[in-house]
């Protein structure tokens, strides 16, 4: 069964955190909860308030993965379609399907920086820029 797409787990509303968890780290789920809320153009303070967390905790999250762009795939934001042998992924950003897996990583990583900044850190390989 495929996964959700951001949006479609985050329709229903943002992750909830126990009153206990207030001081605790962000977990994944929120993680990606930021995530969805910068790419739908929330400020970080609409963000913060809808996880409960302050403003400042969203800024340093998108700060570090500026820093470290390698933070955004490990949240697994995409996911393989079909058999292992084919290589199509789908983004569970934007529900797009691309074709091998560095694709799909440069794909994940520019919905959220520069495509310059993308070019540079994970430049095209030559076998690799027909399937662009």
């Amino acid at each position: 069964m495929p996964q959700l797409t951001l949006s479609e787990r985050f329709r229903d509303g943002p992750p909830s955190r126990r009153p206990e968890d207030h001081h605790a780290w962000l977990n994944a789920e929120e993680q990606r909860f930021i995530l969805w809320g910068l790419k739908e153009r929330w400020s970080a303070a609409r963000i913060g308030r809808s996880l409960g967390i302050n403003e400042a905790t969203v800024r340093r999250f998108r700060g570090k993965f500026w820093d470290n762009p390698e933070l955004l795939l490990e949240l697994g934001l995409f996911e393989m379609m079909g058999r292992a042998r084919d290589d199509e992924y789908r983004c569970l950003v934007c529900a797009d399907r691309i074709i091998r897996r560095r694709e799909v990583e440069r794909h994940v990583v520019a919905h959220y920086l520069d495509r310059a900044i993308v070019d540079e850190l994970y430049p095209v390989e030559e076998d690799e820029e027909e399937f662009l």
